[in-house]
């Protein structure tokens, strides 16, 4: 990411929630920014500036404060519960020379073979950890599932990492598995069941007939030996 998204912003001079409804009756949204060691400077940014920015996919956005373009990370963005609009957003100051941490979403890429026999593919994690310098941000990561058979996973060692970018999310967990469709797993649950059944049936009905020829032997005595006498 070589060139950063502009954002119109201006510092708010009033703070406290009646300043910050009447920030978003100007079509504008509630902002701060902050740096390590820097108190925070409350800010407005232009809402329809803001949602254009946001769609390109990137979290590092260029800004002007008091005449000094600055670059700033997108750490936290708070929605309003019922209209889903965007009523607060945190940045944090960066240096394009600055490794920073953040969150980067994981995406798979080819068609697992596992899936091509008719298995399904689950994502289990769809975001990790980095660390790296502002202009070295990838949009996502890949992880490539082509080689994975039924029932095997892919873990986050196995992500595709671009040059210069630490991961920090732990290497042993799971990203992606192939697994078979439930449905044949029902399937089989039900044909172990029939099979149960018919096998129990099958004695219950042996088990009379047995008792039948028993009868049978006993009253085929009692004839002979009342012959006899």
């Amino acid at each position: 990411m070589s060139k950063f998204e502009k954002l119109n912003v201006d510092i708010r001079k009033e703070h406290g929630t009646s300043a910050a409804r009447r920030t978003r009756l100007q079509n504008k949204v509630p902002a701060i920014v902050y740096h390590s060691g820097i108190e925070a400077t409350p800010l407005s940014v232009d809402k329809i500036s803001l949602n254009k920015a946001l769609r390109t996919g990137q979290m590092i956005f260029e800004v002007n404060v008091e005449d000094k373009n600055q670059f700033v990370l997108v750490k936290e963005i708070q929605y309003h519960p019922v209209t889903d609009e965007i009523i607060h957003v945190d940045f944090q100051k960066v240096k394009e020379d600055e490794k920073i941490s953040l969150e980067v979403a994981v995406r798979s890429s080819g068609e697992a073979q596992g899936v091509k026999l008719g298995g399904l593919l689950v994502q289990m994690l769809n975001s990790v950890t980095i660390k790296c310098k502002p202009a070295e941000i990838p949009e996502y990561l890949e992880i490539d599932v082509t080689d994975m058979e039924m029932n095997t996973n892919l873990f986050v060692k196995d992500i595709t990492l671009p040059t210069d970018v630490e991961m920090l999310t732990a290497e042993d967990i799971a990203v992606v598995s192939v697994q078979e469709p439930k449905q044949e797993k029902e399937e089989e649950v039900a044909e172990d069941t029939e099979s149960s059944e018919t096998d129990e049936s099958s004695d219950a009905d042996e088990k009379p007939a047995e008792d039948r020829a028993t009868e049978e032997s006993s009253e085929e005595a009692k004839d002979d030996a009342g012959d006899e006498g």
